[in-house]
Order: C-alpha cells, then structure tokens, then sequence
C-alpha cells in the first residue's frame, strides 16, 4: 500500500512566495496547475502543494482573526472549514491522480507481458525455460494488486456527492453580497440604522466573497475528483480483466511443469525452522496493522461484511430449524413437501460457513491490501474450499439429516460418521489454511518442507478417510451404494474403493515428485465436481417435485388429494385421453429436459478439465476461421473520444458444428411438441377457434425454428455480413417463382385476421357456395351440399366477390341430427330429408336446407339437417316443430333408429364443425 506522502510527493512549501493575507484558490479547478516531477508523464497536471500549503495557511487566518464581532468570527471559521475541505480535497485529487496512474502502469506492463508471453508461446512452444517462467508468473499474481478497487472508487463517490451537497445547501453563499450582508447582519441584530453597521458591513461582505470564490472551487474540484475516480474504476477493471486472460493462458501450460524439486531429506530438517517461521510472533503484528489500516481505509465495507456474515447465520439458522423439523409449520406440511424442503435446504446450510470464510478473504483480498493480508486471504481461500469439500457430506448424513429422514434407508454408523467428518473436517480446514500460508510466506522458501510435508500428511488422512466410507465389506456407504447403485454398480464397488484410496495416492506421488502445483490443481477440480455431483443428486428430489407440481398446475390436471403426515402425497388420478396426452407429453418434455442436463453437464466437466489435460484440445480441430471487425471507443490523454477499428478472428471448432446441430435438433424438437404444449397450456384456458389455433402455431414455429436458426449460424460464424447479397438474391428469385403462394399466406393473414366468415358460415366464393369446414393459412375448405370438401386458396378472398349468407346478423341456422337405419343409402336418404326440409314454409330457400351424412356405424347412420330462418324469428319453437316434422316422417318411411342423438345448442356451430376442429386438434397433437 502506497503511503500519502509517497502519494503526494515531497512537500516543500515556499514561506515567502505567498503574501500573509488569506489565499483565494483559482476558481477554475485543475487549469491552476504546475508540473510535479513525481508524477507519471501522463499526469503531470496536479494541484501544486504550495497551493494547498497556502490554503491551510488561510484556515489558520480565518481562525486567529481578530474578534471585531461574533458574526464576522462565525463567518470566518466558516470560510476556515471551506478552506481546509478545498485542500483536502486537492490532496485526494493528487493521490487519485497517482493511483490512476500506477493502475495505468500496471495495466501497460501486463499487457506488453501477457503479449510477449503469448508471442513466445505461438513461435517456440512450451520449453522447459517458458514453463519455468510461467511458473514464476503463476506466483506473482497475487503481488499484481491496482490500488484502487471497486468499493473505493464507489465510497469516494458517495462521499464527495454527500459534501458537494452540503456545500450547496449553504444559505449565505456569497451570490448577492449586498442583499446577504443585510440579512446576515438583521439576523445578528445589527440593522441599517445600527451604529456598528457600517463598520461591520465591509468585513462581511468581504469575507462572503472569499466564500463565493471557495464555494466555486470546491464545486470544480469535487466534478475533477468523480471524473478522475471514473478512469481509476476503468483503468481497475481493464487490469482485471487482462490479468483473468494472463491467468487463465498460465493455467492453459504450466499444469504438467515441474513446480519445485523432488522431496528430499533436507526437507525434513528444514521442517522444524518453517514451523518457527510460520508462527513468528512480527507476522501478527504486521498483520494486525495492516487489519487496522484496512478497516480504517474503509469501514463501510468492513461494516457492510460483518452483517453480511450476521445475515448468513441467522439464513443458515432458520434453514437448520426448517430441515431437522423443529418448526410446526414444517411437521404439519406432507411428506412430499418435506422432502423437497430438504433437498433445497441442505446445500444452503452445506455453503454457510464455507460461504463466510470465502467473503471474509475476499474482503481482505480487494481493496487497501498488504503481503500480510494477501496471505491471509489465500489461506482463507484454501479453507473455504475444502470446508466445502467436508460440510456438503456432513449435512447429508447428520442426524436428522437429508439421509436419514428422507431417503428411507438405515446406515448402521451414520452418526459416527458424521461425528467423524466434523472432527476430521475440522483438522483439513485447519491444516488447508496453514498449508497455503507457508507456501505464501517468506517468498516461497517454506513450500518445499511444511507445505509439502503437511499437504502429504492431509492427504493421508483424505486417504484413511477414503478407506473407511468405501471399503467394500463394511463402509459406512456401502449400503447407499447398494440400494441407489444397482447390482451393477454394488458388483464394481471395488473399483470405486480403489479410485477412492488411489486418488490421494497418486497426489502425494506428484507432489514428492516435484509437481506440487499438479496436485494442487487436480484436487481443486476433482472437489470441485465432487461438491457438484453431491449438491446436483440433493436437488435432483426437489426439481422432480418443482417440476411435476408446475406441470400439474400449468395443465389443471392435478386433482384434490388426501394430506398424509407419513405417507407422500398421492393425487388422485385424471383419467380419459386428456390425462393420456399430458403424461405423453409430460414424459416427452422429460425426457428432453433430461438430455439437456446431461450436456450441460458434459460441458461443464470439459470446461473443469480442460486447462488440466490441454492435449485434449487436439479432438477439437479448427474447421475454418472467421474475420470480425470490433469497433471500439476510448479516451486519449487529452480527453479526446476516439474509435479503434480491429479486425478479430474466431476460431470456429468442431465443438461449436455439434453444438449448432444440437441447437437445430432441439428448436425442431420444441416445433415438434409446441402443438401438444399449446393444447395442454393454452387451450385448456382459452377458447380459440381453429383459424387462431393454427395461426399461433404457425408463427409458434417460425419463431422458434428461428432462434434455433439464429443460434445455430452465430456458433458456426455465419453473418448477416456474409449472407446478405445470397439472402437478398433468393428474395428476388422466390419473390418471382412463389407469387402465388405469397398471395395465398398474405389472402391467409386477412382471413385469419379480419374474419370474413367464421367456421359453419354459408359462404359463396366466385360460383362455390358452402359451409366453412377449417381455415388455415395457405387454404380455407368449404362442404357444399353435396358433402365435399372444396379447398379455395386465400387469395380468392381478396381478389373475389364474396358473398356471406350468415353476415350481418341476417339468419339463424337451426341443426338437427337424426340417426337413421341403414336399410337406404346415405345419398337418398339425405336426397328425401333435404325435399323435406324445403316444403316446409316457415325456413327459407336461400341458403338451401342441407343435408349431410355424419357418420355410419353398424346399426346406424347419423345426418345433420341445417336449415335457416329469418333473425327475428323464434328458431327455438322452429327447431322443436321441425324436430318432430322430421321423426315422423322418418317413422312413417320405416327409417328411424331407436337410440337418437342429443342435438346441439342453438348458440353452438354444427357438429360437423365441431367434430372438424376436435379432428384438426388432434391431428396437431399427434
């Protein structure tokens, strides 16, 4: 940490160059300056410190003037207090300014490296000598710290706007002199008429003109000081994010490069004199004073992470409660709903502690920063993780844990167990942050003999602990493994009991071979998916749960179901074709939802290990490479707006063609099942006709066979850019050889849309007149009297007269069906109806009766009589009479089935468009 008078510089401050009346500051801010030799080139414009030395020497003026009055020594200690802000504030601008910068160096000298590191890498590869090099790089990162983080920058702002604030908020800022000297003076009991008056009125006024003039360069300079914090944060996050790049290419090479020598006798020796300097008694002081600096530096954050810890505690207390059932409300819920409960809460309580070591060396690692705290910090890092490591397990099989209360299975030493990996844990954790410290102290030198010895000794206990969960006759896990593995899995047993105790093995190995740094980073990433694969299999009961009981909600399926303190929650079971199609449907979204985590985690476990195995890079060639031009903006040294236009190349990789086909397979699977989730999600709620049904699945599949399609060409490199002249070429040649499908899908838009005729409506296009049987987006289908299908195309509905026997209001239509034998023929049975229909004098002749044959079955064969009569007519009592016009004639002819058919509402379309629109939905289903 860079002290103020290093900041600031050597302050030498002339007596004899400023008079001994008051200074005022130039009012306009960083235009009064001198160069400072020590400050960086690019920041050689600073407030000079003769300026700010004769501004501290005004506050002591203002303060010892002689006492002519009360209210002229109130005004001067004012305009003391304004003084002593202004060079206040001019000493943060100077120090901001050399952070600036040092962050700016900082950021220059890791760029040129990371550029000649990744230069040297391309032309010789990975020598022995660029490895060691890489290594050394490795250790210095935590020494590469920008002065000026982000809780900094952001308590600096806060500050500066709550003082400007304050500034302006002053009453008397000296604006109007005169018509100010008056009130000041009336207010003080000193009026016009006063002797005192005019003697007292020139102090004042002079002395609210001083303040005019502070008051204005305090305004210049606190806009001076939020700019310069602004490049301080950018200048901060540009280093971030060039030494995440360093960090992540170092990683990418220096995994397999020896760290250290082999372990050797000498390390033993050594062992006792790194313990002496591991506890050295100077260390707690340095670091106690850098922990008082740092909370003096910023107590907000200070503050702001002990509640944070509070919060977390009180979190993990509340969730502990909830899972061990301590809570009434958690006894009186379902045992499926307790299950659920659990599974989410126990990774909560798993990540607690690990999750406040973790922001306790975070906060100690950003911000005001020492080699004490750092290494501290690091130790902090190592202890979190592998309390993670321990805690997850342990919550699983506490008492009344996770195993035990809900996975219905008996671990004959469950509790010892868990008692086991609490001591146990306890000892890592301990032994993880000493482990890093030595490596950290000293520069190193105590890495090779307690670091490396005290990580074999942690080994091998992970190792004895290994033995005693896996081993195969007798672990504790050895009856989770038989009921959860499968025969097959409790058959290989011995393999996982060798992976078990191997794996610490093989790490003490590398690390007495020399490849501490191997071992290290191994561990890092087996925990790391360890702790995944314990906290994926202890939510996996609650997503099941989540999922089932969203589906159920979304469909309405769900039915009341009994509440069982014991036994799970059965619901009742919705049977019918409805039930059917949802749990096809259920099972299908399942199944897909079910791939999609198991490529993620795929992905995920490449992305772990790739850094670890970079060969493995080679099964991911390079297909072909595409050119990007980035087009950037920035800021020169005189403030200047400037853009930098660079040409990028993406490297397009087998991995990114896999992942655009499955981005297409699973767009087409989505358009595949988006009929049966819009029936089971929408039109179970709401009433769509069939032309809206169809025009929601139409643009439903457009847009997601788009994004898939979108998606898809942005992974393989494909550009407007690139496509744009064939994109508009196929426009023009299909504009031409496709008019008249365009003409339909836009004639389709205006039947969908401005609804010229509606499903069973009577309708004349040029010289076909029929019912309206289905609308689509291309066709619209017609049933003429004769019972056939005509399919028009849609442009006929634009550029033909149409003709609407039901528009308007006009007519009524009257159905009635009737179940005849099958003595006749469907043809004249409909013929002798239809002649029926027409000698009746109450319905009319246009639109003609019609008759038409629904359906046959073996004993039976249904029509549908449809006539019309007038709007103001009672169709109702017609519909009645009719009924009965009709059944006696059918009885007189011999021809009337015994079992009748229900007839339909008046309100509701005939059956024949209703069976259409049921038939039309389940064809989009399947």
């Amino acid at each position: 940490m860079i002290s103020d008078s290093n900041q600031v510089g050597t302050r030498v401050a002339d007596a004899n160059a400023f008079p001994s009346s008051p200074w005022i500051p130039p009012t306009q801010g960083f235009n009064d300056r001198t160069n400072l030799a020590q400050y960086p080139a690019n920041y050689v414009s600073a407030y000079d410190l003769r300026h700010i030395d004769s501004a501290r020497r005004s506050a002591n003026e203002y303060r010892l003037r002689p006492a002519s009055s009360p209210v002229v020594t109130e005004l001067a200690i004012q305009n003391a207090n304004l003084a002593d802000q202004w060079a206040e504030l001019a000493e943060k601008i100077n120090s901001t300014l050399f952070r600036l910068g040092s962050a700016n160096a900082k950021l220059d000298s890791a760029t040129r490296d990371y550029d000649d590191v990744g230069a040297k890498l391309r032309q010789y590869g990975l020598t022995p000598t660029i490895g060691l090099m890489l290594s050394h790089k490795k250790g210095q990162f935590a020494d590469w710290q920008v002065d000026g983080s982000a809780g900094y920058v952001n308590d600096e702002l806060q500050r500066s706007r709550e003082k400007q604030l304050a500034n302006e908020m002053i009453a008397h800022d000296g604006s109007n002199v005169v018509r100010q000297t008056s009130e000041i003076l009336a207010l003080s009991g000193y009026g016009s008429t006063h002797s005192a008056y005019a003697t007292l009125a020139p102090q004042v006024q002079s002395l609210l003109r001083e303040r005019s003039d502070w008051l204005q360069s305090l305004t210049q300079g606190y806009n001076d000081y939020r700019q310069k914090l602004g490049e301080l944060d950018s200048a901060s996050a540009a280093f971030g994010k060039v030494t995440d790049n360093y960090r992540k290419l170092i990683n990418r090479h220096v995994t397999w490069i020896r760290s250290s020598d082999p372990l050797r006798i000498a390390d033993f020796r050594k062992f006792r004199s790194g313990l002496s300097a591991l506890f050295d008694s100077r260390r707690s002081e340095a670091l106690g004073y850098s922990l008082t600096q740092k909370w003096n530096s910023s107590p907000s954050s200070g503050t702001g992470l002990l509640g944070t810890i509070l919060t977390i505690l009180l979190i993990r207390i509340l969730a502990k409660s909830w899972l061990i059932g301590k809570r009434k409300r958690s006894r009186e819920t379902t045992a499926r709903t307790r299950k659920c409960i659990a599974s989410l809460l126990t990774p909560l309580v798993s990540i607690a502690f690990p999750s406040i070591l973790y922001l306790i060396a975070r906060w100690l690692h950003t911000g005001y920063v020492s080699e004490s705290t750092l290494h501290l910090a690091s130790g902090l890092y190592a202890a979190s993780f592998v309390a993670l490591i321990v805690e997850v397990p342990r919550q699983l099989l506490r008492t009344s844990g996770f195993v035990e209360r809900h996975l219905k299975m008996d671990l004959p030493r469950r509790q010892r167990a868990s008692v086991y990996l609490f001591v146990i844990g306890t000892g890592l954790v301990l032994s993880a942050y000493l482990i890093t410290l030595a490596e950290r102290i000293d520069h190193g030198t105590w890495s090779g003999s307690v670091a490396r010895l005290g990580f074999i000794a942690s080994l091998l206990l992970v190792a004895w602990t290994a033995h005693l969960a896996l081993k195969p006759s007798g672990g504790f896990l050895e009856p989770l493994v038989e009921k959860f593995g499968g025969s097959v899995l409790y058959r290989i047993r011995f393999l996982f009991y060798f992976l078990g105790v191997g794996f610490p093995v093989a790490m003490i190995s590398l690390s007495s071979l020399g490849y501490q740094f191997t071992a290290i980073e191994i561990i890092k990433r087996s925990g790391t998916m360890f702790v995944a694969i314990l906290v994926g299999a202890t939510l996996w009961s609650a997503i099941k749960i989540l999922a089932s009981g969203a589906w159920h909600s979304l469909t309405g399926t769900r039915d009341e179901s009994r509440l069982d303190e014991y036994d799970e929650t059965q619901p009742a079971r919705v049977s019918g074709a409805l039930a059917e199609h949802s749990l096809e449907l259920k099972h299908q979204i399942a199944f897909l939802s079910q791939c999609g985590l198991v490529l993620a985690a795929i992905v995920c476990a490449g992305w772990l290990w790739i850094d670890i195995f970079p060969n493995v890079r080679m099964g991911n060639p390079v297909v072909w490479t595409v050119q990007d031009t980035v087009t950037q903006s920035f800021l020169d040294a005189s403030g200047q707006k400037v853009s930098r236009t660079q040409v990028e190349a993406t490297p397009i990789t087998a991995l990114r063609l896999v992942l655009a086909a499955a981005a297409l397979f699973v767009a087409f699977q989505l358009a595949k099942l988006l009929p049966g989730i819009f029936d089971a999600l929408v039109l179970q709620r709401v009433n769509f006709d069939e032309a809206m049904e169809h025009l929601s699945l139409v643009i439903g599949r457009c847009l997601l066979f788009g994004a898939g399609c979108f998606i898809a060409c942005r992974l393989v490199g494909l550009r407007w850019e690139t496509i744009q002249w064939l994109a508009v070429g196929l426009t023009i040649g299909l504009g031409f050889a496709m008019q008249d499908i365009v003409r339909n899908l836009l004639g389709g838009l205006i039947v969908l849309f401005e609804k010229p005729a509606r499903l069973g409506d009577l309708i004349t296009v040029g010289n076909i007149t029929g019912r309206v049987a289905a609308q689509r987006f291309r066709t619209t289908v017609l049933c003429d009297e004769e019972g056939r299908e005509v399919i028009i195309p849609n442009k006929s509905f634009v550029s033909q007269d149409i003709v609407n026997w039901m528009g308007a209001g006009r007519l009524k239509a009257i159905p009635i069906e009737v179940a005849v034998t099958r003595d006749e023929r469907p043809t004249d049975v409909c013929r002798m109806l239809q002649q029926l229909l027409i000698e009746q004098p109450e319905l009319l002749l246009s639109p003609a009766p019609q008759a038409t044959l629904v359906c046959v079955s073996q004993q039976s064969q249904r029509i549908e009589l449809r006539a019309w009569v007038e709007e103001d007519q009672d169709a109702s009592s017609y519909r009645d009479s009719l009924m009965k016009t009709v059944l006696n004639y059918l009885t007189e002819k011999n021809l009337l089935a015994p079992n009748q058919p229900r007839q339909a509402s008046l309100k509701e379309p005939c059956d024949r468009s209703a069976i259409s629109d049921l038939h039309s939905r389940k064809k989009w289903s399947a």
